[in-house]
């Protein structure tokens, strides 16, 4: 019991630690290519994007595994719709990478699968800040992170494609994903473990 408790509290410490190294890759994608009609479909912005992609599903996977999700089934499906669209951005990310279908209708449809993943981050934040699993500040973080796209766009709306928007986008997504990562690395795993019954000796 010991040793297995060991591993998984280390485990959700590399998912913590993986998820803080690829935060802060969407902002120097954004550096490099902007946003929206100044994105440029690049292999190395096919690394970035998958670098991301990688740190937010490793820190969800760390979410997952410290139960700050819950345990239903409704909770749980929030969860595996959150990972598919995630998943499916890998997908498009490794597309952009390889130069493998950057024509096709299905790149192209590919490509808002991360922008589905961001809004259904509103979902997978609230739900994690009613269960209150996590403690203090760190249980207001998922749904932080998931005010990121919806915000983008927001300011985008208003600034356009402007330095200030890939400023403000850019180093919000850089900050919030880091901290998503450190809520993983550095919760009390103890807190996720079912009591265990005491033993009474007679």
């Amino acid at each position: 019991m010991v040793v297995t408790t060991a591993m998984k509290f280390s485990n959700t410490r590399i998912l913590g630690i993986i998820g803080i190294i690829g935060a802060p890759w969407m902002f120097i994608d954004f550096i490099n290519n902007g946003f929206y009609e100044h994105f440029q479909v690049s292999a190395a912005s096919g690394v970035r994007n998958f670098l991301f992609m990688t740190g937010w599903i490793c820190s969800l996977l760390g979410l997952y595994k410290l139960r700050a999700l819950g345990d239903k089934i409704w909770q749980k499906m929030i969860f595996i719709l959150q990972m598919l669209f995630l998943l499916l951005a890998e997908v498009w990310s490794v597309m952009e990478m390889t130069k493998a279908g950057r024509t096709s209708r299905f790149f192209f449809t590919l490509n808002y699968s991360w922008h589905v993943a961001g809004f259904l981050m509103i979902l997978t934040g609230t739900q994690i800040l009613r269960k209150n699993q996590l403690k203090g500040w760190k249980r207001f973080v998922p749904l932080l992170a998931g005010f990121w796209f919806p915000g983008t766009l927001c300011i985008y709306f208003f600034t356009g494609n402007s330095v200030a928007m890939v400023l403000l986008s850019g180093v919000y997504s850089m900050i919030v994903f880091s901290l998503l990562g450190f809520t993983v690395a550095t919760q009390d795993n103890v807190a996720s473990l079912p009591p265990q019954r005491s033993h009474n000796v007679h």
